[in-house]
């Protein structure tokens, strides 16, 4: 079984900055209350998640490192994430961000 999860939806139009204390809508917040215990739910379950990308006005890189970089940083393997996390982009638009944020895990598995 797949779950989802929509920023668009679920998070914000208007994804913001890094970190919390830099304005609203940060990559933290995003990895913190919903990124991390959907991923966290999907492994116990053996399944994936799948985070879409689409639909929001556009994404900094700040966000993005901070959302799925931050993920190695706070202790989930490349197992984890290979096997239960999916970044889907379904319009062209958003394929570059799709692969922002997968060189983005990559960058911090290779300092890990």
């Amino acid at each position: 079984m797949t779950r989802t999860l929509s920023i668009e939806a679920e998070f914000t139009r208007y994804p913001g900055p890094r970190y919390r204390k830099d304005g609203p809508y940060s990559g933290e917040e995003f990895r913190e209350v919903l990124l991390e215990p959907r991923l966290k739910q999907a492994i116990y379950s053996h399944e994936k998640l799948e985070v879409i990308l689409d639909k929001v006005s556009g994404y900094g890189s700040s966000f993005l490192e901070e959302a799925f970089g931050g993920l190695v940083r706070c202790g989930f393997t490349k197992k984890q994430i290979t096997e239960n996390l999916e970044i889907v982009a379904d319009t062209p638009r958003f394929t570059h961000h799709k692969l922002r944020a997968l060189s983005y895990i990559d960058d911090a598995l290779k300092r890990k």
